[in-house]
């Protein structure tokens, strides 16, 4: 008499969640190379021969830009903006972290509106005095300033 006993090992099926930044593209996993987020699945061999199955899912956090625009008035400079000291106009880029730990990109445009200076002669005679420039009232001859605001809100003197 011939007995046999028969052993059957379950198949195996198991699961994960990775969460990477899109910088991290193509994820390498199980010999595959993943280019997008999604559920991805494995078959493999266990020690006794046996199927698994492993599934996966790759959540993939965006990479963010964003851009945005400031105008200063050239006695601002140099202008501190995330860290970084500013001394002329132009497209000024930060690499930053988002709170999922990926790069979150920022660039700036920073206008740099001039401050205008100009001066002017004006002859008057003394029974003119006192003269009114500016709103000053103006009792003697010599050089005298004013500070006015351009249409920009800076100086002009």
């Amino acid at each position: 008499m011939v007995t046999l006993t028969l052993v059957v090992n379950p198949n195996v099926t198991s699961s994960e969640t990775i969460t990477i930044c899109q910088g991290q593209l193509p994820y390498t996993w199980n010999g595959q190379s993943l280019t997008q987020a999604g559920a991805h699945t494995a078959t493999l061999k266990t020690q006794a021969g046996c199927d698994s199955v492993v599934t996966l899912t790759l959540v993939v956090n965006p990479n963010v830009t964003s851009s945005e625009t400031i105008t200063i008035c050239q006695g601002q400079l140099p202008y501190t903006w995330n860290g970084q000291s500013l001394t002329q106009a132009g497209a000024h880029t930060a690499t930053l972290k988002t709170q999922a730990g990926c790069d979150s990109v920022v660039t700036l445009t920073l206008v740099v509106n001039p401050n205008v200076t100009s001066s002017e002669t004006i002859t008057i005679c003394q029974g003119q005095l006192p003269y009114t420039w500016n709103g000053q009232s103006l009792t003697q001859a010599g050089a005298h300033t004013a500070t006015l605001k351009t249409q920009a809100g800076c100086d002009s003197w």
